[in-house]
């Protein structure tokens, strides 16, 4: 269906989950223009002027007003700081938003003008019936109750602005669909593209996918809890444990655990290959071994295999009723999208004309002061992590110039310490050839004693001379 375009909420509602969300629309009195059945009077209250026209109808600027009003008052977005730090997060602007609440209204009063055109009603009973659906959902009428709080909503503005024109575009996407010969059904009101003849002419066009399909259930285990996987697997094959209560007691899946471990049809999901080569070499209601994949351990089982009729599909009903459920989600998302596209072209035949926003208006505060302080905490918070980046080089520098002046350091004691060697072996050899001269010298000089007896002076000379020699080498 063609989705307006609305505020986006800071956080989803729990009411606009279930319906599919929409902020409360104006309800104060005041004149307007003529407009198309179902606008609300206070849309086109003019008392405060005129935010734009659409084909002749008028939007007041106060429904614009009190609209957003409405908005920050839901958000919790009534300070000007929040309401300017949402716009901010959000990409908008004052304008933006004055803009998008326009859009708005023009696209339903534009849808109302189609439906009067298509002749589209809603009855009361329809939308009683809608609310009952809805209400459905809540556990209580207390949770209800506080739902619609939450939302901004009373009962009665629920059904006015949400119920009842999203039933009325449905009406009118069934009746452009039926004008343009989509759906066979559709003028006799059973919706668009599910009847069962383009079901089965979509079945028909899927049999090859159809044909084969396995539906499966599993338990996952933890890649490291593997032992327990067999465990686990041994009672199913057993008997002491179904499937299906290992499924909801073990499987850390807690999705399928809850359908014990139904994952559905391999038709319409894509498992990993280590899942899909295990289930397609399983017959039905076959358990497999334990299957290791990125997500852990499986253990499989194929609980269906679905077969095309010999001579293809005639009837629906040949069809298991989640392919039937897939068609026809498929089909209404067609039809969705057609009518999108419809609505489109009918809105761009329409003459709207938005007028200049006004000043002093309550939403329309001065974002610069707010832009500047973001602007001013983005950029601290830029220098803080250039500062850090340099603190962080600093320190690297400084680490390496340390680390080299250490090299450099430990380079000349080893120089000097090679020096200081070299110097001993030096020294050391000094020593053992001036021993070897005294010793020669001591015996020159006792065989000169011997054979002269002027000898003896000349002889201590020499071992004089030889001992200084000595110590010279030594030192």
């Amino acid at each position: 269906m063609y989705k307006y375009r609305r505020l986006r909420t800071a956080g989803v509602l729990a009411l606009s989950v279930a319906l599919g969300g929409c902020m409360v629309a104006c309800s104060s009195d005041g004149g307007s223009e003529p407009a198309p059945d179902g606008v609300d009077n206070a849309v086109t209250d003019t008392s405060e002027g005129v935010a734009a026209t659409v084909n002749g109808t008028e939007i007041g600027e106060k429904a614009v007003t009190d609209y957003i009003a409405d908005f920050r008052a839901s958000a919790s977005l009534e300070d000007d700081a929040a309401w300017a730090e949402w716009m901010t997060s959000n990409s908008y602007t004052p304008e933006s938003v004055r803009e998008d609440v326009i859009d708005y209204y023009a696209n339903d009063i534009l849808l109302r003008a189609a439906a009067s055109e298509y002749g589209i009603t809603v009855e009361q009973a329809e939308i009683d019936e809608e609310l009952a659906s809805v209400r459905e959902q809540f556990d209580s009428d207390e949770a209800w109750q506080e739902a619609l709080e939450a939302s901004n909503f009373t009962e009665e503005e629920y059904k006015e602005t949400v119920l009842e024109p999203n039933l009325l575009q449905e009406k009118l996407s069934e009746a452009v669909a039926a004008e343009s010969g989509e759906g066979e059904g559709a003028a006799e009101g059973e919706g668009t593209g599910s009847s069962d003849e383009d079901l089965l002419a979509a079945a028909q066009e899927y049999e090859d996918l159809f044909d084969g399909a396995r539906r499966s259930s599993h338990i996952l285990f933890a890649a490291e809890d593997a032992e327990k996987a067999q465990e686990v697997l041994d009672q199913i094959n057993a008997g002491e444990i179904t499937f299906e209560e290992a499924a909801t007691q073990y499987s850390t899946d807690t999705g399928s655990a809850e359908a014990g471990g139904d994952v559905g049809w391999d038709c319409f999901t894509t498992f990993v290959d280590e899942y899909q080569t295990a289930l397609d070499g399983l017959e039905k209601d076959q358990v497999s071994g334990l299957v290791e994949s990125e997500f852990g351990t499986h253990i499989i089982k194929c609980t269906d295999i679905y077969v095309v009729p010999e001579g293809g599909i005639t009837d629906v009903s040949q069809l298991p009723e989640e392919f039937q459920e897939q068609l026809k989600s498929q089909a209404e998302s067609a039809e969705s999208s057609s009518f999108d596209t419809w609505f489109e072209e009918y809105r761009s035949k329409a003459e709207i004309v938005v007028n200049p926003m006004p000043e002093g208006l309550p939403y329309d505060i001065d974002m610069s002061a707010y832009e500047t302080t973001a602007e001013g905490e983005e950029g601290a918070l830029e220098d803080a992590a250039v500062d850090g980046e340099n603190a962080a080089t600093d320190a690297e520098a400084a680490e390496g110039e340390a680390a080299a002046g250490d090299e450099a350091a430990a380079g000349e004691a080893a120089d000097a310490a090679d020096a200081n060697a070299e110097a001993a072996a030096d020294a050391e050899a000094g020593a053992e050839a001036a021993a070897e001269e005294g010793a020669e010298a001591e015996a020159g000089a006792a065989e000169a004693a011997a054979e002269t007896p002027e000898a003896p002076a000349a002889a201590e000379e020499g071992a004089d001379a030889a001992a200084e020699t000595g110590e010279a080498a030594a030192e």
